[in-house]
């Protein structure tokens, strides 16, 4: 119907004028011009080649990726991503900073990422401190990054701070809009869950958050040094913070325990050789 409507609003040409209508595109040789015979009159049109609706289209692509290099840029800014966390990828992965465990289950979460977030399906990665699970994390956002795909990943304290500092520039007012505004990243990650200072400011903005990413049917990653038992209802998720949390993350996030020892103490080691090679001469 919109194709008719269009149609009628093209002049009747006169025959003398189809003559030079007859022209094809001199790349793939469709014709660049239709008669149609609207209600007894004759009108010629000029239509679109395959080459002209391919152009048409890479526009429109080249339009959209201009569009999310700039939700991605500003993304970056937002997600207080620092150059150690871009220096973290699949690419280059460190096996003494994370397990090939963790390797095979980032790598095929990123790689599945459209699945999982039309199902919205995010991951909750606890486990002692300093063993790989920002790491892994980091380098989830990374993948999704490099593949054009929305991401930010940010700690739960950086991001708790961030909507305080909108209370001195624009109000409380600003904190819904910051809420919102993580709704514009396809995965949210939140680092370091159960660090931040308690407090019930705090453990409201945290379920407001969850739960906007809930409504939004938005896959989430959370990464935790709790002790979490997702066997076990009203556990230390419900201490911390109430029922409500607990429920929307176990529902959002599947349980996945990042069981390698710290890694930290490992690369503490290392630095104390380095560091007795440098002072003392010793191999």
């Amino acid at each position: 119907m919109e194709q008719m409507k269009d149609i009628l609003k093209i002049p009747i040409e006169k025959e003398s004028d189809l003559n030079f209508k007859n022209d094809k595109c001199k790349i793939c040789n469709q014709p660049l011009y239709k008669k149609y015979n609207i209600l007894g009159v004759d009108r010629t049109v000029r239509i679109s080649c395959e080459c002209e609706i391919q152009a048409y289209n890479k526009k429109r692509q080249d339009e959209e990726v201009r569009e999310k290099q700039q939700r991605l840029e500003k993304l970056m800014t937002n997600s207080l991503m620092d150059k150690k966390f871009k220096q973290s990828t699949f690419g280059n992965w460190d096996y003494d900073k994370g397990t090939k465990k963790m390797y095979e289950l980032g790598k095929r979460y990123s790689d599945n990422f459209a699945k999982c977030k039309e199902k919205g399906l995010g991951l909750l990665i606890y486990g002692e401190p300093g063993n790989g699970k920002t790491y892994l994390s980091s380098c989830i956002a990374n993948e999704l990054l490099k593949n054009m795909v929305p991401a930010i990943c940010v700690s739960i304290n950086g991001l708790l701070s961030r909507v305080q500092e909108t209370y001195n520039k624009w109000g409380k007012e600003a904190e819904g809009d910051i809420i919102r505004g993580l709704c514009n990243a396809d995965l949210l990650i939140i680092d370091d869950l159960g660090t931040e200072k308690k407090s019930e400011w705090s453990k409201t903005m945290i379920y407001n958050i969850i739960d906007n990413r809930y409504r939004s049917n938005l896959p989430l990653i959370i990464t935790s040094n709790l002790n979490i038992n997702p066997s076990t209802p009203n556990g230390i998720l419900t201490e911390l913070y109430d029922r409500r949390t607990e429920d929307r993350i176990l529902e959002m996030c599947t349980p996945v325990l990042n069981n390698q020892k710290s890694i930290r103490i490992n690369q503490a080691k290392k630095k104390t050789e380095i560091f007795r090679s440098i002072l003392y001469g010793e191999e």
